[in-house]
């Protein structure tokens, strides 16, 4: 028996994803910006993270397409 429906771990992975790429973009999760975070924050640190959330972003999708490929 399934305890979670199929859908709600991708939905919360998405969500909190989309949190860290915001928080890497200088904004908070209302997309405000955050206090104390610079463009020169935003062009190193946060361009990293940006593109980390986004490989591992895609990664999960891959592994989550991969049963539909039979």
């Amino acid at each position: 028996m399934e305890t979670l429906s199929p859908w709600l771990l991708p939905l919360i992975f998405y969500t909190i994803m989309f949190w860290l790429y915001r928080f890497a973009a200088g904004q908070n999760v209302w997309g405000k910006p955050r206090p104390n975070v610079d463009d020169a924050w935003r062009a190193t640190q946060g361009r990293t993270i940006r593109r980390v959330i986004i490989i591992i972003s895609f990664v999960y999708l891959v592994l989550l397409l991969l049963p539909l490929r039979s």
